[in-house]
């Protein structure tokens, strides 16, 4: 059975901003109907187009678009429905969507963020102060209660986030991105191996990965299939994460349909189902470790137990701290190199703690623990992670809650086996320090239980 595409669940998102556009747009012109007709007199302005170009036209399969400041896109090569696309757009980035490719579009927006970037560190780290949530000392930056040093990478990246709220440093707080990195840091911290603190941010950057809401990062590997008729754990798990990151809507609304032998999803407020119902769609995904299907393993060893949904884990004293890409103990992760992760036949996504990594390669890393969340297509593996629309910061709050269990006892015995094996390169942190950072952390619970308050 064929699963969703990323493709799909954009296109579903798009059609639903179009039909909202299309509502608001006939809202305007019956209220201005109204307007004009309880005035007697009334100067009206000329009214300015509803469409975001002059013309628009296509011939022998070449698409050509004419704007109103007098520049002039063309496409070869395009479809009909490019065509529909461009006709129907309301603003000038849908049609750029359509017309320029995607190599250049990227090119634009990587040249927008040096812009930003170098304007905003060109104001230097002092800025970072005025946050009341670091400490800078020299060129050296610290959150606030913990001696070590934050990378420079990552001090840029936040001094492009704070810069972006100069004149309105009250609302910093409620960037998501912000929060999340500062959260990231901190778990960086509590790994007893302290080069991860120092090195960690560096690799997910120069690799492509995404870092979510609560400070994990989302990842890929290859797994091996056991149970062969698993298409409605990959069907569950994928719609799940997608409804998430694309849709941005909550999983507990929407059902999974089985209509002669074809999974689909729609709105749990149907009357009219369409096929039968096989369960709500966040049920059915908590219950995938149950499911006899749910069973993959490892293409190494062929021991472990890997479950969409379940931790997967080793003994922290087999893995080994390495900066090779290879042969080295742990559990190894990637970005884009999936197809030499595993050598499995199945890619899914896993989430994982910083806290749990344990080596750091040139384009593969290694961990002792993972989450695995989501099985993905293998013509999407790489692609999902890079685009845009798929936004991991939605995915991560169940795994935050398990993580925070008893997160003080857990870093702190970590702190105690590294400490019998390893000297530290940086400074160890102090107990009181470990504290903060928890009690910090501490603060996702009362957000997620927040959230689930409002929703319900």
């Amino acid at each position: 059975m064929k699963l969703f595409s990323l493709n799909w669940f954009k296109s579903k998102k798009q059609e639903e901003l179009q039909n909202l556009k299309v509502e608001e747009q006939q809202l305007k012109n019956a209220l201005l109907y109204k307007k004009l007709n309880e005035t007697e007199e009334v100067s009206v302005p000329p009214v300015a187009p509803n469409k975001p170009y002059k013309k628009v036209k296509l011939v022998n399969n070449v698409l050509t678009v004419l704007l109103y400041d007098g520049t002039i896109l063309s496409k070869s090569n395009a479809s009909a429905d490019d065509y529909y696309t461009v006709k129907d757009a309301y603003t000038e980035d849908e049609i750029l969507s359509v017309m320029v490719v995607k190599e250049i579009k990227e090119e634009r927006i990587a040249k927008a963020k040096e812009y930003e970037k170098a304007k905003a560190l060109n104001k230097g780290i002092h800025i970072l102060a005025y946050t009341g949530d670091f400490t800078v000392d020299g060129n050296s930056v610290y959150l606030k209660g913990i001696n070590r040093s934050l990378p420079q990478l990552l001090v840029e990246k936040f001094i492009v986030i704070v810069n972006s709220y100069e004149n309105n440093l009250d609302q910093l707080q409620e960037d998501v991105e912000y929060q999340s990195l500062k959260r990231f840091f901190m778990w960086c911290c509590l790994n007893p191996r302290a080069e991860v603190a120092n090195e960690l941010y560096r690799f997910l950057m120069e690799n492509s990965f995404r870092i979510t809401k609560q400070g994990f990062f989302v990842a890929l590997r290859n797994v091996v299939t056991l149970h062969q008729n698993n298409e409605i754990v990959k069907y569950v798990s994928n719609a799940y994460n997608k409804v998430k990151a694309v849709w941005k809507k909550n999983p507990d609304n929407y059902r999974v349909m089985d209509n002669n032998g074809e999974y689909s999803i729609e709105k749990t407020d149907n009357t009219n189902p369409r096929g039968v119902i096989v369960g709500n769609l966040t049920s059915l995904y908590l219950d995938l470790p149950n499911m006899a299907e749910n069973r993959f393993t490892d293409d190494w060893t062929r021991t472990f137990d890997i479950r969409l949904g379940k931790v997967v884990n080793m003994p922290t004293e087999d893995c080994n701290w390495s900066t090779q890409d290879c042969a080295a103990a742990g559990l190894h992760f990637t970005s884009d190199q999936i197809h030499y992760v595993g050598c499995g036949d199945q890619s899914v996504l896993v989430l994982i703690n910083p806290m749990k990594v344990v080596g750091i390669g040139q384009h593969k890393g290694r961990c002792y623990e993972y989450l695995p969340i989501m099985a993905v297509p293998r013509e999407e593996a790489t692609e999902i992670l890079h685009d845009l629309d798929f936004d991991t910061l939605e995915l991560d709050e169940d795994y935050a809650i398990r993580e925070l269990k008893d997160l003080q006892e857990k870093a702190k015995d970590g702190f105690a086996k590294e400490a019998s094996k390893h000297e530290f390169n940086l400074p160890a942190l102090s107990t009181i320090e470990v504290e903060k950072i928890v009690a910090n952390l501490d603060e996702i619970k009362r957000e997620i239980s927040k959230r689930v308050v409002s929703v319900s």
